[in-house]
């Protein structure tokens, strides 16, 4: 999903509004609790109840903890074709440059959000906009369709994240990039431990799962970290993605 409520406001955080906080060292990290996470339907749920209202959720969090900063940073990186998948509310929308942008397609699994976006189209003119509802798992373009896919705070919330990104890479160009700024495993071992605490409250809540460790994840799925930069101890991923390694000419 485009944005994730924050486990903890604090100095520093993660997320599309998600932020994951430095907490102090007296939080030892360890295996979250053995339960049943929520399933699809049920994340599904949770986001078609909070559509309305999700911009006024995460509006202040992400201006106090630059989340909306690095939306522009990466958004304005997509050009071409543009695929942008788990689009949740439309956070991203101000920040495509229609200079550089043909078209946008936007898929989500929650008819809710969607409804939310469709009420954004004025943000984008004049780049046309089409919308779909679909799950990023199975996606229904042609292969090699897309100049740019763009997913902000997506991997977090899928069911299975190696098949979504497998998608993604399916119908990426060869020569296309793939956007991402995703809220992941901290690289500090006392703030993961905060966060697996409260690992199963936080999904049945926001509906994401803040534990993945998303470069693993990418790389798993096949594809080519061109960039990758970490924030908020390391519990913000933002990555420049492609298809496949670019060919070395002697």
């Amino acid at each position: 999903m485009a944005g994730v409520r924050p486990l903890t406001v604090a100095l520093g955080a993660a997320g599309s509004g998600a932020v994951c906080a430095f907490v102090g060292t007296q939080f030892l990290a360890g295996p979250p609790p053995q339960k049943q996470v929520p399933s699809e339907r049920a994340r599904r749920d949770t986001f078609d109840a909070l559509a309305k209202k999700w911009d006024q959720l995460v509006r202040f969090d992400e201006w106090t903890t630059g989340i909306r900063r690095l939306r522009r940073r990466l958004v304005l990186q997509a050009r071409g074709d543009v695929l942008e998948v788990a689009v949740g509310s439309g956070r991203n929308f101000p920040y495509y440059n229609s200079a550089k942008v043909h078209s946008l397609v936007v898929v989500d699994f929650s008819r809710s959000m969607l409804e939310v976006v469709d009420g954004k189209r004025q943000e984008l003119e004049p780049i046309a906009l089409r919308i779909k509802l679909a799950t990023t798992h199975d996606l229904d373009f042609e292969d090699r369709s897309f100049d740019t896919i763009v997913d902000t705070f997506g991997i977090c919330s899928f069911e299975d994240p190696v098949r979504a990104l497998s998608e993604m890479r399916r119908v990426l160009k060869d020569d296309g990039r793939m956007l991402l700024l995703e809220h992941g495993a901290s690289s500090w071992e006392a703030v993961q431990g905060y966060i697996n605490r409260g690992l199963h409250r936080h999904a049945e809540k926001y509906g994401c799962f803040p534990n993945r460790h998303i470069t693993d994840l990418v790389r798993e799925a096949g594809l080519h970290v061109v960039s990758e930069e970490r924030k908020h101890f390391g519990t913000t991923y933002m990555l420049v993605c492609m298809r496949d390694p670019p060919i070395e000419v002697e």
